[in-house]
């Protein structure tokens, strides 16, 4: 009786020493080029026109104050400054961001009658979904049916941001998303300072996972 065959043999190619080095070298290169674009790569210029702008009020002065411009600039009806509570390690819990955000941009002539402050639960996670979440709820109270929104966020946080609320909204609504211009650091050249490096490294796991 003949034993069926188990095993067959086959030519296998490898790269020569040369060849290694050539194939080494041009991974290398395309690491180098991804990890350089990276910042731009986590930021997001994508507005839809949509009639209603979001601001994630946790943002700092500075972009806060683009975020007025931006919509000084476009005819949107109404602004919401979305935002949870602010921890304080030593006072606990003693102010929410949107209404912190809201207290700063009045001051500085945002119109009152065209500005909406949604105020999200405090969590210690996930918190740019909840905050869409509640932003999603806060549509659905209102009985105001949107197909169209555009949210403006911080520079590298903008995908994330913009996939986070397109699971929220789902796809009956199309989700725009504005940029910061970053105030701290340039995008082309974020791994030179380790604020900027740490936070670049930070959203991009996030968005990854």
């Amino acid at each position: 009786m003949k034993f069926p065959v188990l095993f067959r043999r086959r030519n296998l190619v490898l790269p020569t020493l040369l060849g290694w080095v050539v194939i080494l070298t041009i991974l290398t290169l395309v690491v180098a080029m991804l990890f350089r674009n990276l910042a731009l790569f986590l930021t997001v210029n994508q507005p839809v026109g949509a009639d209603y702008l979001v601001i994630e009020a946790w943002m700092n002065k500075e972009e806060l104050d683009q975020g007025l411009d931006y919509f000084e600039k476009h005819n949107f009806s109404r602004v919401l400054l979305v935002g949870g509570p602010i921890g304080n390690d030593f006072y606990g819990i003693d102010v929410n961001y949107a209404e912190r955000a809201a207290t700063y941009l009045l001051a500085k002539g945002l119109p009152e009658a065209k500005t909406v402050i949604v105020r999200a639960a405090y969590s210690t996670q996930n918190r740019t979904y909840l905050n869409a979440v509640t932003v999603r709820d806060w549509f659905e109270q209102q009985g105001i049916a949107i197909t169209r929104l555009d949210i403006f966020s911080s520079s590298v946080h903008t995908r994330r941001s913009r996939n986070l609320y397109q699971q929220a909204f789902g796809s009956q609504v199309t989700i725009g998303i504005v940029a910061s211009q970053p105030i701290n650091f340039d995008p082309a050249n974020w791994w030179k300072s380790s604020a900027s490096g740490k936070g670049v490294a930070v959203e991009f796991a996030n968005w990854a996972l």
